[in-house]
């Protein structure tokens, strides 16, 4: 029944209608109360407060240009490590091409 109800497109609507509207009452409020945060406020914070608050203001940042929140490390360490097989290993002949060193993997190595 309820997913019938929910079906409808005038509900349907509705429902976007409520979201949009509460969306919008939400980032006034939320721009209110960063904006009201002064010197003092950040100042008198505890460590914790200012890292919890420093990690979701950058998050929240990041979302809305439309960057990643998390990066997998493992995944930049293996495109480090063919970046610097890459530049040490350049597409020439034999013959042209000077003997290079070979690259350390990043996690025993030196970054």
């Amino acid at each position: 029944m309820v997913r019938n109800v929910l079906a409808q497109p005038e509900v349907q609507r509705n429902i976007q209608d409520e979201k949009a509207e509460l969306a919008q009452l939400y980032r006034e409020k939320a721009r209110t109360i960063v904006e009201s945060i002064s010197s003092a406020d950040i100042a008198g914070a505890s460590l914790q407060q200012k890292a919890v608050s420093t990690g979701i203001l950058l998050d929240k940042s990041l979302l809305l240009s439309g960057d990643p929140t998390s990066i997998n490390v493992s995944v930049l360490m293996d495109v480090v490590d063919a970046m610097r097989l890459r530049g040490t290993h350049p597409v020439v002949p034999p013959t042209t091409a000077s003997p290079q060193p070979e690259p350390e993997p990043c996690g025993g190595g030196k970054l």
